[in-house]
């Protein structure tokens, strides 16, 4: 069974027992498992949904009519919208016949709900993901109540199905526009367009809204890698193959090209003179006397507890260490303290001299010591990932980029994903 989180709000202390009965028994038909939470008023109904905004609900079954003479059912449906904590809302309510409304509400405000609920509602949240669904009458019988509830909750399961399947998506769409042609300078010809398309990719995470960026190199690759079955991995040599490298070869850089031999070079040493292992050892040599410091400081950046000097120290160390500052702050993601056990400490004072080479676990040759050093293929995969994670930072995607830091895995000289469950893209 497929867990399911659901919050049903609503006010009526028996109907709230029968719907949490109606709702386990029509999503088990489906397959899932609810777990269920509740609540009766509108005030503790929004601090959920501010609370919620790291674990959304799958769905929230709403009430609108919740006792109170000020805030509605459409007033949590605000805030569930801003704090983005439910993929689905089912509007359940029978307050668009009910006039009894009017004790509570008055009856201007009363008459306007009546009236106007569904516009108020899509003007509040995402109406691919909204069902405005009306309660049984209350003078209709129990047992007919309860056979016409359990065929609307049956129907809300129904099409919680077919929207769960574009609650995670990423997939390419061909997006066509008019490009003008070039013409010699000076000429005086009409203007002329030719009809070009190009890659790009459509995206949701969670319950966020659908965005499109154009292609970047990686897209292809992480495509390939979501489209897989789970148990299956990725090798960077059929990332290679999905997507031809396009990025220079680091094999013989100039230093206009290399920014970290520009950096060396300028010191008077010779870059390029060096084999690899000597860079590695001398990138390594320049980072130990900063790193453990920046590592500091941006452990203190990261929990929001940096002060005004330690933010200019900060800043200070980045500007010294120039195109390293790359490396540290690689080495600073791998060695997070809230990712990693209290070892960490330890790790991070042989750190300086074992793993600033980015390497990190993708090998498949031995090093000094033998350490695994990246191949150029793998070396490759590993920036394509990391410019697709800083790109959709850069774009909005800030917790997708985070899954995928978190759930795109190395598995020796192979890459996999391993999200939790319940994730599943539409590519």
């Amino acid at each position: 069974m497929k867990p399911l989180r659901l919050l049903i709000v609503e006010d009526d202390a028996k109907l709230l027992d029968r719907l949490e009965a109606l709702y386990r028994a029509a999503f088990a038909v489906h397959g899932y498992e609810p777990l269920i939470q509740t609540v009766t008023n509108v005030a503790d109904a929004r601090r959920i949904a501010k609370s919620a905004r790291e674990t959304p609900y799958d769905l929230v079954s709403l009430d609108v009519n919740l006792g109170d003479a000020s805030l509605t059912g459409l007033d949590v449906l605000d805030s569930l919208k801003r704090f983005r904590s439910a993929w689905m809302v089912a509007l359940l309510t029978g307050v668009e016949t009910d006039t009894t409304l009017d004790r509570t509400m008055g009856v201007e405000k009363g008459e306007d709900l009546r009236k106007q609920l569904r516009r108020h509602a899509y003007a509040r949240f995402p109406a691919e993901r909204l069902l405005v669904v009306e309660k049984p009458a209350p003078a209709i019988p129990l047992g007919e109540a309860n056979t016409l509830l359990a065929n609307r909750l049956g129907q809300i399961a129904l099409v919680y199905e077919e929207v769960g399947r574009l609650r995670y998506i990423f997939r390419p769409i061909d997006v066509t526009s008019l490009e003008r042609v070039p013409q010699p300078k000076g000429s005086k010809a009409p203007r002329s367009f030719i009809e070009t398309t190009a890659l790009h990719w459509q995206i949701r995470f969670n319950c966020g809204e659908i965005r499109t960026l154009p292609n970047l190199s990686g897209f292809k690759t992480l495509h390939y890698l979501l489209s897989r079955d789970r148990s299956a991995s990725v090798t960077p040599e059929e990332a290679l193959a999905i997507e031809p490298k396009a990025e220079k070869t680091r094999a013989k850089p100039s230093p206009e090209a290399d920014p970290v031999a520009a950096y060396f070079d300028a010191q008077g040493i010779a870059w390029h003179d060096l084999t690899q292992d000597e860079q590695e050892k001398l990138i390594r040599a320049a980072l130990s006397l900063k790193f453990n410091r920046y590592r500091e400081l941006r452990g203190f950046q990261d929990e929001e507890d940096i002060s005004t000097s330690e933010e200019a120290e900060l800043n200070r160390i980045v500007r010294e260490l120039g195109p390293l500052a790359e490396a540290a702050e690689t080495a600073y993601q791998r060695l997070r303290p809230s990712d990693r056990e209290s070892s960490v400490q330890d790790e991070s004072a042989t750190l300086a001299q074992n793993d600033l080479h980015l390497g990190g676990a993708n090998y498949d040759t031995l090093g000094e010591n033998r350490r695994g050093k990246d191949s150029p293929v793998a070396a490759l995969f590993r920036a394509r990932m990391k410019r697709v994670k800083d790109c959709l930072r850069e774009n909005g995607f800030a917790d997708m980029a985070q899954h995928f830091e978190d759930y795109v895995m190395s598995t020796g000289a192979n890459w996999s994903y391993n999200p939790p469950e319940g994730v599943e893209w539409t590519t």
